[in-house]
């Protein structure tokens, strides 16, 4: 039997979902709007984890690195199975990030996401990231001193 396509409008809401996770932490509702075989392109973890406890595991991570995470909606299309969305990203790097110690420096970046869904769940996530302006304003590039 073929998947169901949600409607753009509830794509868009479940995805809207992952990015407010991220934002506070809260994954508890993550079986709501994640498929069991969420797949995470872009996650740090390259152990192939999937579904909920992958989410939570990226979330966690990424939290632990950056406070005051913030996902500014900038552009959305939802057609079938996919919904796109740009967003800027931004916080304050107060942990570890990637062997990085805090620096308390700000950042923006603009990232493209992109989101299969199946049934109307999320089912693979794949990003283009602007890190190298990431990097900049965190003061991560260029010689150590």
């Amino acid at each position: 039997m073929p998947p169901r396509k949600p409607s753009p409008a509830r794509a868009i809401a479940n995805v809207r979902r992952i990015f407010k996770a991220f934002e506070t932490g809260d994954v508890s509702d993550a079986a709501d709007y994640l498929h069991p075989d969420y797949f995470n392109r872009e996650s740090d973890d390259r152990s192939n984890a999937r579904g909920p406890d992958e989410l939570a595991h990226s979330v966690a991570w990424l939290r632990g690195a950056f406070s005051e995470l913030k996902f500014e909606e900038q552009d959305v299309i939802a057609a079938g199975d996919k919904v796109a969305m740009r967003v800027v990203m931004s916080g304050c790097h107060t942990g570890d990030f990637i062997g990085h110690a805090a620096t308390g420096r700000r950042f923006a970046a603009e990232q493209m996401h992109l989101f299969t869904l199946w049934n109307g769940k999320i089912l693979t996530h794949h990003a283009v990231r602007d890190d190298l302006t990431m990097h900049r304003q965190l003061g991560l590039l260029g010689p150590k001193g």
